[in-house]
């Protein structure tokens, strides 16, 4: 009996590791074989293609997607080069990670268009300029033949394709890369409560982020967000962006992470700093056209470190707070020199147009209320900071001038505190004339006449300047980047932009001459 129950227990064990090993094989030979087949109904499909057979065309291609939806690149040529199928794919200089469906709602439909959506998903882990969770790009999958081979096409930078003699656009879903990466980026986007109170404990790095490959070629929209916000909360802005075929065609959108609990011109001052190391980084011989085309658009409080870029300060901030010039300032030279810094700045002739939103130009009385006065005293700033500009004010209140030496009093320097209506260089800020045209854009959140209308936490007398190419108010509260109406005058903005440069790039007329 214990015999026979040993002859039995080996069978067993080798009819198992037999069944165990087959299992394992099974998959990738299934998936091969399937693969193997969903090439050759596309190939039938792309032979037999017109305008008349896109739909048949599609559901072929629409299988192979399928098939390659969360795979690497490794995986996909490990299973297309026994088939004889080559990969053509963007070349950027970033690694690919992943492929990913763009949405399985955009699969095969009606719609002469072209090809299925899919996103490229790039390692970022050593690309700064990007963000940390990765960059998806939007693509479109067709299958097609190339000087007689087989060809399995990834294709980003163009409209249309010409596929069996015939052009057709391309369906794509520029808007799915913006979803993803915001999916991801939920942590980052519940950040910024947190980020305003403990501006030195982000867990982010801060700085500027591209929201895909840098082009040379397009122009820049620059997004700064707002008191206690992150680059997350104009998503949807972004994808209405995307979704307009010529915004999204000549310009791409870069965003501006940062602690928002420092003192403004403190924050504008990084931004300054920020916007110089990227373009270095991505054009260092300052040849693009990307980099001298930007434009800024800041909502509330970002629309003060905005105005910095477009304007000159002269000697108006210094003078609005201080009596004597930096070098007769008393206490730490290099915090004296960073208070100078932050205090004078030239227009950045790269920022060609600004856009702001909800901005509080003269402050908003929210700061002076008990909710502001509270928000300002849970403010931790970097305890240097805090030091250097307690020491410097402290050391030089003979120095201060009176309204200035009013707001010092309470030796409070938070963004909170910075945004009061009595700060006197935040008044300085906005009478500085700009010297590139710029639009306003403000919220109303109840009826009424619009000259004494709020949005509920700046007042339209405070968001509204004299001189813009533009007013726009809309029924929204604060948060009005996320108004449709707003959005669509983004982009009526960014086209005005886009035809100025292609008028100053035209050559002169014989009566122009």
């Amino acid at each position: 009996m214990t015999r026979k129950f040993t002859r039995l227990t080996k069978t067993n064990g080798s009819l198992l590791a037999l069944l165990f090993l087959s299992s394992c094989a099974s998959p990738r030979s299934t998936s091969s074989n399937r693969l193997d087949q969903q090439i050759a109904q596309a190939d039938a499909a792309y032979r037999t293609l017109d305008a008349d057979h896109v739909k048949a065309y599609n559901n072929a291609v629409a299988t192979i997607a399928r098939e390659i939806d969360g795979k690497t690149p490794a995986e996909l040529r490990s299973q297309l080069d026994p088939v004889q199928v080559k990969v053509d794919e963007p070349k950027i200089q970033l690694p690919l990670a992943r492929y990913h469906l763009a949405s399985r709602s955009r699969m095969p439909n009606e719609s002469a268009d072209i090809g299925i959506p899919i996103l490229l998903d790039y390692d970022t882990s050593r690309a700064p300029l990007y963000p940390r969770d990765g960059l998806l790009c939007s693509a479109t999958a067709v299958y097609r033949r190339v000087n007689g081979e087989r060809q399995l096409s990834l294709i980003s930078t163009q409209s249309t394709v010409e596929l069996n003699g015939s052009t057709f656009a391309l369906n794509r879903d520029d808007a799915a890369p913006i979803a993803a990466m915001s999916s991801r980026g939920r942590s980052v986007a519940h950040s910024g409560f947190q980020n305003m109170l403990r501006p030195a404990s982000m867990r982010e790095r801060t700085g500027i982020f591209l929201t895909e490959p840098y082009d040379p070629n397009k122009a820049i929209v620059l997004i700064v967000p707002g008191l206690q916000s992150t680059p997350f909360a104009f998503t949807d802005l972004m994808k209405t962006m995307r979704r307009d075929p010529e915004v999204s065609a000549h310009f791409q959108v870069w965003t501006f992470l940062y602690g928002t609990g420092t003192p403004v011109l403190f924050d504008a001052l990084e931004l300054r700093q920020e916007l110089e190391k990227t373009i270095h980084g991505v054009d260092p011989g300052d040849r693009g056209f990307a980099t001298r085309h930007i434009v800024v658009l800041g909502h509330s409080m970002g629309g003060l470190s905005a105005h910095t870029l477009v304007s000159s300060s002269g000697e108006q901030l210094w003078n609005s707070l201080f009596v004597v010039p930096p070098p007769r300032l008393r206490g730490d030279r290099k915090a004296i020199r960073q208070f100078a810094e932050g205090l004078h700045f030239r227009r950045n002739p790269r920022v060609v147009r600004a856009i702001f939103v909800s901005t509080p130009h003269r402050g908003s009385n929210l700061a002076e209320s008990w909710i502001g006065h509270l928000a300002a005293s849970l403010i931790h700033l970097p305890a240097s900071l805090q030091t250097d500009i307690v020491g410097v004010v402290s050391a030089n209140q003979d120095a201060a001038t009176p309204s200035a030496m009013a707001f010092d009093r309470e030796m409070n320097f938070s963004s909170v505190h910075t945004l009061s209506p009595r700060d006197p260089a935040l008044h300085a800020l906005a009478d500085l004339p700009i010297d590139v045209p710029f639009h306003s854009i403000m919220g109303q959140n109840h009826p009424g006449a619009a000259e004494t209308s709020s949005d509920g936490v700046v007042p339209y007398a405070s968001s509204h300047l004299d001189g813009a190419s533009s007013e726009m108010v809309v029924r929204s509260g604060h948060s009005a980047c996320e108004n449709p109406d707003a959005q669509r005058e983004v982009i009526r903005i960014l086209r005005l932009e886009l035809n100025r440069e292609k008028r100053s790039s035209e050559p002169p007329s014989l009566a122009e001459k």
